[in-house]
């Protein structure tokens, strides 16, 4: 069974592209990015690519494509959106798209946590190449902090309208922003406890759809005030935990694909994640 499943994530595409013109996207794809052509279905305007860097199907499609291409659930992103590839190194794919003549490329790093290329592409999409960074568990510790006080400046002082400001239109406002970082951060909590409690036990979850949770809990029109209160005082939980605990950063779960998962690795991600959305709020004070 495992074996069948790891067959299917390598034959079938996680990700699905929809294109106005199938053929200028794959040029881009495959002459710029260096993207190789796997197979195309004339009929119905619709192409498999295999990213170069790393072995990643992508669907692109100008109408449909056969479900035999695809994962169950595939990531269908709109033109517009984020699109993530993690990569072993994002200066070595900087290099080699430098040297293809890829334009407006742009390299994004926040110490210690992540370091990103950005690569717009004719269809509208923005490719974002991903690299993990290592830290320390002292400087996990210390990234994680920090964010408590980081988000709690970045909303400092703002009225309910300028909590619904947005960087652009369709884009999460200064709110939703907020209460999606303190959800994802319930959801992992969860997560980090059965490490600490139970070291090394198996952790079975639902995936965390942040569109569905948007709509389902109203994130456009709830206030922020006491769930930022609930920020500050989950993340001093964990931390007066880990304090208490010998090796508490080492201990760890395994999840439903059989990873193990550290929470060290826990805490460096809700930090990071904290940390991408904060500086998005600055971004849309700073354009008021």
């Amino acid at each position: 069974m495992r074996e069948r499943k790891r067959m299917m994530k390598v034959s079938q595409a996680k990700l699905l592209l929809k294109v106005e013109q199938l053929e200028a996207s794959i040029g881009f794809y495959t002459d710029q990015l260096g993207w190789r052509l796997v197979e195309r279905a004339d009929a119905v305007q619709a192409a498999v690519l295999l990213q170069i860097v790393k072995d990643y199907r992508v669907v692109v499609t100008a109408h449909g494509c056969s479900s035999n291409w695809l994962q169950p659930k595939p990531s269908c992103p709109k033109p517009g959106d984020l699109v993530y590839i993690g990569v072993a190194s994002v200066n070595e794919v900087h290099q080699f798209l430098l040297e293809r003549g890829v334009p407006n490329l742009r390299k994004e790093e926040d110490p210690g946590h992540i370091r990103k290329l950005f690569v717009p592409t004719p269809d509208g999409y923005l490719l974002v190449y991903w690299e993990e960074l290592f830290a320390s568990n002292e400087e996990i510790l210390a990234m994680y902090h920090g964010g408590i006080a980081e988000l709690e400046e970045a909303v400092a002082h703002l009225s309910e309208e300028q909590l619904d400001l947005q960087e652009a239109p369709g884009k999460w406002s200064i709110r939703e922003q907020v209460l999606h970082v303190i959800d994802l951060e319930l959801v992992t909590i969860h997560k980090v406890k059965f490490a600490l409690a139970e070291p090394g036990r198996s952790y079975m979850g639902n995936s965390f759809s942040q569109d569905d949770w948007s709509v389902g809990l109203r994130y456009a029109s709830r206030p922020i005030c006491d769930e930022v209160h609930m920020f500050r005082a989950l993340r001093q939980h964990i931390l007066n935990l880990c304090a208490c605990l010998p090796d508490a950063l080492g201990r760890t779960v395994v999840t439903s694909v059989d990873r193990e998962e550290t929470v060290a690795k826990l805490l460096k991600m809700m930090a990071g994640h904290a940390s991408h959305h904060i500086r998005a709020i600055w971004r849309i004070r700073s354009s008021e």
